[in-house]
Parts: C-alpha cells; sequence; structure tokens
C-alpha cells in the first residue's frame, strides 16, 4: 500500500502538472490549439483519477480515517474541486478556470504531505455525523473555490472590455454572462452545504468544550464566509445584484476561505478535520 500511495501521488504531481502548462498555453497562446484544448482537461482527469488512489492507498496505509485528519482534508478538497470542475467545463467551456482548478490541485496535493497525517478526532463526536460534516465542508469548499475563480475571471474579462482593450487573454476567456452565471450557481451549490458544516460544526464545538484561540478564529471566519455568501445571493435575488459587485463579495468569501485553510495547515487543531 505504501508503494501504491506514493507511486499515485508522483503520477498525480506529473498529471496536475502537465494540466496546469496546458491550461495556461491556452490562455497564454494568442492563437487557439487543439492540444492544449483537448489534452488539458484529459490530464486534469487523469491526475483526479490517480489522486483518488493515493488517498485511498494512503489511508490504508497509514491507519487514518480522511475524516479526522486535516492532511486528508486538504487533499480530498483538490480533488472534489477537480472533479466538480470538469463536468463545469464540458458544459460551459470554462477552460480559462482550469488555468486556477489545476495549480490550486496540484498546491493542495503536495502541500498536504506537510501536514500532520495524524487523526485525532474527539470521541465526544460521533463518526458519521463527522464525515457528513466533513464531507459537506470539503465539496462546498471545493464549489466557493471554483466560484471564486470564475468571479476572479469575470473582473478580468469585465476591465478589459470596460477599458476598451480587448484581445490576448479576453479572447480565451468566456462571456461575462457565462461567467456570471456559472459563479452564481456554484455558490446556490455551495451555499446549502457551507450551513450545514456551520450548524454542525457549532454542535460540535458545544460537545469539545473551551475552543482554543485558533479555533475561535477559524470559527469566526467560517460565520463571516457564511455571511458573505448569504448577502451575495440575497442582494442578487431582492436587488438585482450581479457583475462585479457579486463578484467581488465571492472573492472576499474566498479569502476568508483560505485563510481558514491556512490556519488549519498550519496549526491543526485537536478536532481534526471540523
Amino acid at each position: 500500500m505504501e508503494q501504491l500511495a506514493t507511486i499515485a501521488f508522483y503520477l498525480g504531481v506529473i498529471a496536475y502538472s502537465a494540466a496546469a502548462t496546458l491550461f495556461f498555453l491556452h490562455l497564454a497562446r494568442r492563437e487557439s490549439s487543439k492540444v492544449p484544448t483537448r489534452w488539458a482537461p484529459i490530464a486534469l482527469g487523469a491526475g483526479a483519477a490517480v489522486h483518488a488512489v493515493h488517498v485511498v492507498a494512503a489511508s490504508f496505509f497509514s491507519n487514518v480515517c480522511p475524516v479526522e485528519s486535516t492532511h486528508f482534508a486538504l487533499s480530498l478538497t483538490a480533488f472534489l474541486a477537480v472533479v466538480v470542475y470538469l463536468p463545469l467545463l464540458a458544459r460551459f467551456r470554462l477552460h480559462a478556470i482550469g488555468a486556477v482548478v489545476a495549480p490550486l490541485a496540484l498546491t493542495f496535493l503536495v502541500g498536504a504531505q506537510f501536514v500532520d497525517l495524524r487523526g485525532q478526532a474527539s470521541d465526544d463526536i460521533p463518526r458519521g455525523l463527522l464525515a457528513l460534516h466533513v464531507l459537506a465542508n470539503l465539496l462546498g469548499l471545493a464549489l466557493f473555490l471554483l466560484a471564486g475563480a470564475a468571479g476572479a475571471f469575470y473582473l478580468v474579462q469585465e476591465r478589459k472590455l470596460r477599458d476598451k482593450r480587448p484581445g490576448g487573454i479576453t479572447t480565451k476567456l468566456p462571456p461575462l454572462e457565462a461567467l456570471d452565471r456559472a459563479e452564481h450557481r456554484l455558490l446556490l451549490a455551495g451555499f446549502p452545504l457551507l450551513t450545514f458544516g456551520i450548524v454542525t460544526g457549532a454542535v460540535f464545538a458545544s460537545r469539545l468544550g473551551v475552543a482554543t484561540t485558533a479555533e475561535m478564529l477559524r470559527a469566526g471566519l467560517g460565520y463571516a464566509t457564511w455571511i458573505l455568501v448569504a448577502a451575495v445571493l440575497l442582494l442578487r435575488a431582492v436587488l438585482g445584484w450581479r457583475g462585479r459587485r457579486s463578484a467581488y463579495g465571492t472573492l472576499a468569501g474566498v479569502a476568508c476561505i483560505l485563510f481558514v485553510i491556512l490556519l488549519y495547515a498550519i496549526r491543526p487543531s485537536g478536532g481534526g478535520a471540523v
């Protein structure tokens, strides 16, 4: 199992690196080329496949349940982001977002190796509910990262068009309407998962007793993310806010999420991936 996990890890690094390079070439080249467009999704899908093998083999080898380890949580976030992105790519032709997804997947896969592998979930937390809590958080995180990428590219595209500077990267980006629609749908899909994660996290916190400063900061950032996403969705529905305003709100929420990930990575708590 150890050898299989190691081989799958290195194959994942190679596949994600190739995908990131191909997606970047798709954006960087002035003229469209069939090679990056055709092979980038294939390389990304191959990376996800061996990534899944790595997670399964490593969890068996280390005898650590993925839902009880920050190490596996970070790795699975990248895997889920890729799994969610590939169908979106096929439907909305969002090749530009692949230039963000592939490097993120590579970064999370490699970065997870430097995070404590040991699971430390409290015995006071039901394992079934903990698994649902972690999966909801990870899938919601993957959706929000993709929404943030769509929002970022929306701002780039909108700025270029507003300044009347067409050409370059703007010719490779999807239309503004497609980016705005993709961002909104990703937020809609991720918001219930984030809500479930926050509610169950609050239940876990009440059972675990006194929280550390790092845990309180992570919880506060989680609530801030929920409020920002809720505000973006509510203002869009009630006041018709979309486009640039929605993109800025989404990016603010993603920034909070990334800071939470950083806090988990540099100082995992006693609650595992909670």
